[in-house]
């Protein structure tokens, strides 16, 4: 399976990082986007541990102005995509249908294909405009999931938030895992 992770600029770039790093211990190909305020953002979120993510046989990061790359077109074969953080303006942009960068162009192509597109929403609060683009991304067929941990099973650190919100967007795009328990 060829799953397409794209990073932007909202804060929260831990869901992306552990998102790639699960990804990257299963059996699937990984194609990468990291927009420039992505960059930013890593930097002022993780300081001296930031280090961008690096191509390897499983994963494939692509220029963000690479309008030219494979996953920019509806012919390469891709599973779905997952958009973490998804930015308030990348939000916006794919709503309108706005190609500013790959990540907007890949997330186009997964809605015109009608692939699975997971955008996890990391703005808060939501104005009026966040959620009339919500709904015209759900209708165009992509799902909103917001970054929101849950709290069954009393987590005890801000990992086991982070993998709680990771888990549900493993199961959104279908890629099995072995993260936190299960509701039983």
């Amino acid at each position: 399976m060829r799953i397409i992770l794209g990073m932007t600029g909202a804060s929260g770039v831990v869901y992306g990082l552990r998102l790639l790093n699960v990804l990257q211990r299963t059996d699937h190909e990984i194609h990468v986007v990291m927009s420039s305020a992505w960059h930013t953002v890593a930097r002022q979120e993780l300081g001296q541990q930031y280090a961008p993510p690096q191509s390897s046989s499983s994963t494939v990061i692509y220029d963000p102005d690479d309008f030219s790359a494979a996953i920019s077109s509806g012919s390469a074969e891709v599973s779905g995509m997952i958009i973490a953080p998804c930015s308030g303006s990348s939000l916006g942009c794919i709503a309108a249908g706005v190609n500013r960068h790959l990540i907007h162009r890949a997330a186009e192509v997964q809605l015109k294909e009608h692939r699975r597109l997971i955008l996890l929403v990391r703005e808060s609060p939501l104005s009026l405009i966040h959620l009339q683009n919500m709904e015209r991304v759900t209708l165009a067929g992509g799902i909103i999931q917001p970054a929101s941990p849950h709290f069954y099973h009393v987590p005890q650190t801000v990992h086991d938030m982070v993998d709680s919100v990771v888990a549900r967007t493993l199961d959104l795009i279908g890629v099995k895992h072995e993260l936190g328990k299960r509701w039983k």
